[in-house]
């Protein structure tokens, strides 16, 4: 049995560290939900999948790839029920065995352990919060990043699916709800509004007669003598082949049936409508592929249907990276995706392409640089032009 104690001043657990120890202002335990399983039978665990492993092909734009490893494992995923089980607020919510005890397998592996305890400082200034008991059975689908589209198809709709996989009955769901995309695959799932808990959780904790926990849907285990120093993904949302499918097989056929409109095949994604990364010069890239018989689309003015509709009848998608680029999920084989990046090194879109055998190409707009990842760029055209003409002249 593996237990990292927390202490005041002090945290004792054996892993290779960074130079620096976080001071934690109250006592708090992180363990494994699996030693907690031997000293509590009435913790459950339902299994969907074993452990899977994944060799993406390796990302052209590489840039400190250990924070975004294209070789490991997803560990096995299904639900777990824990009696009197406890939510906090925690980078999408912290489940707790018990006031004292975090459980280690619902850290999300994006951040290492060392840095999941560096944010718990200033969640943990108290020893005690207060706490507000609900009866009943209590399913958690929230995560860091909840209310960002990508996060929410990749992992929150994951853990949804786990539940739909096992038939899992709840009486309430703690989800966040907030986005009309969401309170439309909400109303596509037929889940129950009056079910759904939105609390923000920032002055009190939860406590569940029953909690139910699907686990992480791609909770990343490094291979074997791999040394992956980081020991988190930071720069890469990983989303299972299993999830995928489950998605594709459920929303392309509603889609289909519900969706009459027939649109351009050869796609282009504005980002005028988000609030960062826009691309300064974007009309003028746009007019150099509307020659080439690409039509512009703003994501916001469409429905999560007609989203899926859009995609799954592209042939080819021209791009700037952003979470809407999630939605390749739902495209053809083959289909080809121009990812244009500005200062970014995320291969998640990367990824899934692998996944899909789609025909990913990414084009490098300038030199990576530690200023603000969101701010807006001019891109150039040249750049632009050079890389359509050698790898795709016939686009």
């Amino acid at each position: 049995m593996k237990t990292y104690r927390l202490q005041h001043k002090h945290i004792y657990f054996f892993l290779v560290t960074l130079m620096y120890t976080p001071q934690l202002t109250a006592a708090l335990t992180i363990r494994s939900i699996y030693d907690l399983m031997t000293e509590n039978p009435n913790i459950t665990y339902q299994k969907c999948f074993n452990p899977i492993p994944f060799a993406y092909k390796k990302f052209p734009l590489a840039h400190h790839d250990f924070f975004h490893p294209n070789k490991g494992c997803f560990d096995q995923s299904g639900v777990f029920t824990i009696p009197n089980g406890i939510i906090r607020d925690h980078c999408g919510d912290l489940i707790l065995y018990n006031q004292d005890t975090i459980i280690k397998e619902f850290l999300g592996t994006h951040f290492s352990l060392y840095k999941h305890i560096e944010f718990l400082n200033f969640k943990t200034s108290q020893s005690t919060r207060n706490i507000k008991k609900i009866n009943g059975k209590v399913a958690v689908v929230r995560s860091i990043g909840s209310n960002i589209y990508g996060h929410w198809i990749g992992e929150i709709l994951a853990k949804i699916a786990l539940l739909k996989i096992k038939n899992i009955q709840y009486d309430w769901l703690y989800l966040v709800c907030n986005q009309p995309y969401i309170q439309e695959i909400v109303q596509l799932l037929t889940i129950d509004s009056s079910k759904i808990i939105q609390d923000s959780l920032h002055n009190y904790d939860i406590q569940a007669e029953e909690l139910i926990i699907p686990s992480l849907p791609a909770r990343f285990i490094p291979m074997h003598n791999d040394h992956n120093y980081a020991n988190e993904h930071y720069q890469v949302l990983y989303i299972p082949q299993w999830h995928i499918q489950w998605l594709q097989q459920l929303f392309i056929p509603l889609a289909e049936q519900k969706i009459a409109h027939i649109y351009q095949d050869k796609i282009f994604i504005s980002r005028k409508d988000t609030d960062n990364r826009k691309i300064i010069n974007e009309d003028e890239l746009f007019s150099y592929f509307e020659k080439k018989g690409f039509h512009r689309y703003q994501l916001s003015e469409l429905s999560f249907l007609e989203q899926v509709r859009l995609f799954s009848q592209a042939t080819c998608i021209v791009s700037p990276h952003g979470s809407g680029l999630t939605n390749i999920i739902f495209c053809k084989p083959n289909t080809c995706i121009i990812e244009i990046y500005q200062n970014q090194f995320d291969p998640t879109f990367w990824y899934i392409s692998d996944t899909l055998h789609l025909d990913h190409h990414c084009i490098k707009t300038q030199e990576i640089t530690s200023h603000d990842r969101k701010i807006d760029t001019h891109i150039s055209m040249d750049t632009i032009q050079s890389y359509i003409n050698q790898y795709l002249p016939n686009v």
